[in-house]
């Protein structure tokens, strides 16, 4: 029912700005889905079953896949896309991944942009919101709410007042929003362009209204905002229900905090560097400073490792050292319970540890030690999980890249864009780090980009579930 009142306020955005043919196809839709919405919950629930953990994963599929559907319409009916491009980009935004098929997005009405940015600021939230409240209230328990949508190898009890808790996510969630829209209105930026930025940005969903994304702002202050509004989006959000008054200390009691921070801080050091010694003039901003390098360096570097996708200058002129570094962050991803996509830093943590953990039994045969996290011992089944996910990870990556090699694109195009849409990011190296790069990939190759898209998002394992035959006749 949410898409009703987003798909009316996106019409009234069309409104105000003097968009009366586009803004009533938001209107009339709105009004539909919202009605249908209601007509949904009115039906009689029939005989109440408690769901298997299964019925979980084709549950979250069917509304993912239904959300990108309906969120493809406006695009059709305001004539801008075929459907394939539609469902394309409106599954790119819902599941904040934020690859476009506009090279020029800044001639687009305005209704069409900032629907196109709620698409991956509702995708964001609802990341949070269909496992926390949607789960239980269809009879999952709170043990199980990592899965479908797979917020870490571990999600401890947060399901005691669910409700309060959810309500507390949105209203930091909006009001991170808000302020970050204000203060990029108040740093030079329309309200408009503020707005849909700044959504873009909580959302680590990577949107902009053009095609050089942030470096199209003068001065620094617009890109500082968005960054440090990127860092905060790709912590771990359960954090901020669990140690609301410890403050700063709380936080880094977090082991993924932690080697989030240093990913982020190392990678920055090392990219400034970097560019401070190799780079050409004019490939950082036409400025040789060491602020200058160094801004770019953090921006670029929380662009990748939070999957938001941003770009604030031509990150594809860099060296290649500094590029191998945004690649390495962009597989790694966020923290999990964050909209960020990649492998997550959890389970890059433990399987660091695992490493760790096989190197000492082959140096000391008696050596004998559990896998912790955050002073706990993880059960064997996480952490086979966690080392599980990223063969799964790799084979999606390759079968993309295989599966568009068909359609007459090049192998390294290839595995840029599989890359991209998997880890959710959006962007990656050579022609895809272009906006609109997506565009001249067929319908088929698009379709395919779509489901590593969807695949990305669920984290692969809702997919592989529903693809195994034992799923479907079990218990069935």
């Amino acid at each position: 029912m949410f898409l009703g009142p987003a798909l009316i306020l996106t019409f009234l955005v069309s409104a105000v700005c003097g968009e009366w043919r586009e803004g009533s196809s938001f209107l009339w839709l709105g009004c539909l889905v919202f009605l249908a919405g209601i007509a949904c919950r009115a039906l009689p629930g029939g005989h109440q079953k408690k769901m298997q953990l299964g019925d979980g994963f084709l549950l979250v599929t069917i509304l993912w896949l239904l959300m990108c559907v309906i969120g493809a319409l406006p695009y059709l009916t305001c004539g801008i896309l075929r459907p394939v491009d539609a469902f394309f980009e409106s599954c790119s935004g819902f599941t904040t991944t934020g690859a476009t098929l506009f090279a020029s997005p800044r001639i687009l009405p305005h209704g069409i942009l900032f629907w196109r940015a709620m698409t991956g600021w509702l995708g964001g939230i609802g990341t949070l919101l269909i496992a926390i409240t949607l789960m239980p209230a269809l009879g999952l328990n709170g043990q199980r709410l990592n899965t479908p949508d797979n917020y870490g190898p571990v999600l401890e009890k947060i399901t005691q007042k669910m409700i309060a808790s959810i309500r507390r996510i949105s209203l930091i969630y909006l009001g991170l929003t808000l302020a970050g829209a204000a203060a990029l209105t108040i740093s030079g930026l329309s309200l408009y362009n503020g707005l849909i930025h700044s959504m873009s940005a909580v959302s680590t969903c990577g949107f902009s209204r053009y095609s050089d994304g942030i470096g199209h702002f003068q001065g620094p202050a617009p890109a500082l905002i968005i960054c440090i509004i990127m860092i905060i989006s790709g912590m771990n959000w359960f954090l901020f229900l669990r140690r609301p008054r410890n403050g700063l200390r709380g936080f880094l009691k977090s082991s993924e905090i932690r080697l989030y921070g240093f990913f982020l801080g190392a990678a920055a050091i090392l990219i400034a560097a970097d560019l401070l010694l190799q780079t050409p003039a004019g490939a950082h901003r036409n400025d040789p400073h060491v602020g200058s390098a160094a801004l770019d360096a953090l921006f670029h570097a929380a662009s990748f490792l939070t999957t938001t996708g941003f770009a604030g200058t031509r990150y594809d002129l860099w060296p290649s050292f500094s590029q191998s570094i945004l690649l390495v962050l962009m597989f790694c991803g966020a923290c999990t319970a964050s909209a960020g996509g990649g492998l997550k830093l959890a389970r890059v943590s433990i399987l660091l540890k695992l490493i760790r953990h096989g190197v000492s039994t082959r140096l000391h045969s008696n050596f004998f030690e559990t896998v912790q996290m955050n002073g706990q011992g993880l059960p064997s089944d996480t952490v086979s999980g966690a080392a599980t996910m990223p063969f799964l990870f790799f084979i999606a990556l390759f079968s993309g890249t295989f599966l568009l090699t068909f359609g007459n694109v090049s192998l390294s195009e290839a595995f840029n864009a599989s890359a991209a849409c998997l880890c959710n990011t959006g962007h990656a190296f050579g022609a895809i780090a272009e906006s609109g790069a997506f565009m001249s990939f067929g319908g088929v190759s698009k379709c395919v980009l779509s489901l590593l898209m969807l695949g990305g998002r669920l984290e692969l394992y809702a997919i592989v579930i529903l693809l195994t035959p034992g799923y479907w006749t079990q218990g069935r």
